[in-house]
């Protein structure tokens, strides 16, 4: 039973590296619920998918890591109160991410509002070494 368990954890070892590779992370509020989204780098943004967030909102983190043009990390919200995405928010943060505005992250904290239904979604994001 305890080898068992040995091999499990073995074998769940690379998953658990793959989780440290995300490298940012960002602490969504909505609702009063508490949300988190990583992104890895990535040298290909225009695969990165957003993560719904309630009804009307979806959050999508890049970082985009490109030998050509760099690193930096971008933040789109999207309202979804008609069904479709319209993107009601955008940032670019470029490095050193390490920075920390009064403990949230290198992002600061941000209030998007979705402008129809007059709802609020706050977050910011930390860089994970």
């Amino acid at each position: 039973m305890k080898a068992r368990r040995v091999l499990t954890l073995l074998a769940l070892a690379p998953l658990a590296m793959q989780a440290q590779a995300a490298s940012v992370r960002c602490h969504i509020i909505y609702g009063g619920e508490h949300f988190t989204v990583d992104a890895a780098p990535t040298d290909d943004p225009y695969r990165a998918t957003g993560s719904k967030i309630g009804r009307y909102f979806e959050f999508k983190p890049v970082y985009v890591d490109r030998a050509t043009t760099g690193k930096a990390v971008k933040v789109y919200v999207y309202g979804m109160a008609t069904g479709q995405p319209v993107l009601i928010h955008a940032a670019t943060h470029s490095p050193p991410f390490a920075g920390t505005q009064e403990g949230r992250g290198f992002t600061g904290f941000h209030a998007v509002y979705e402008p129809t239904k007059s709802s609020e979604l706050q977050y910011w994001c930390e860089h994970l070494p």
